[in-house]
């Protein structure tokens, strides 16, 4: 029997990690900058092999102006965003849902992502918010604006997921 070998198939999910995050808090969407990350459902993982690609899926619950904009950062760095449009406030991968009763009605917003670090070490990614217009916002994660948790003002859990996919060589 040999040891050590391990048989590798391209484009196969081989390993995953996951967050739930219960904190019922508050994130500055601010209209400068690249975005305060939502450090509850920070993903922490160490890929097996440096050439695999990462598939990223938060599942956030909260309230917000529709004019807050969701990015990813990778180790602490602004890499999700609109790359044709480039940096600027308003270039983003999704937005908070338009909703007129900005005080008790939450919702889910999904935030998806792939990345290819190049790396076998451990890295660390974020999902964050920044306004995307000329006025500052507040992120009311886990909780609606109005609440913190009191009837008709839904509290709720937010999940960060990874999963590790090997190289089509």
């Amino acid at each position: 029997m040999q040891t050590g070998h391990v048989i590798r198939q391209p484009n196969v999910y081989i390993n995953h990690w996951y967050v739930r995050d219960d904190t019922r808090t508050t994130y500055a969407a601010n209209n400068s900058g690249n975005g305060t990350a939502i450090t509850g459902v920070r993903l922490t993982i160490t890929p097996r092999y440096s050439n695999s690609t990462i598939r990223l899926r938060w599942t956030l619950h909260g309230e917000g102006n529709e004019n807050i904009g969701f990015l990813v950062h990778r180790g602490g760095s602004l890499i999700g965003f609109n790359t044709q449009r480039g940096n600027v406030r308003h270039s983003c991968i999704t937005t908070c849902l338009y909703d007129q009763n900005v005080d008790s009605t939450p919702h889910l917003t999904t935030v998806d992502w792939y990345d290819r670090p190049g790396t076998a070490s451990s890295i660390f990614y974020d999902v964050a918010v920044r306004s995307t217009g000329g006025s500052n916002y507040t992120y009311f994660h886990n909780r609606t604006s109005g609440s913190t948790g009191t009837g008709n003002h839904e509290i709720g859990i937010s999940f960060g997921f990874a999963w590790e996919i090997t190289a089509d060589y």
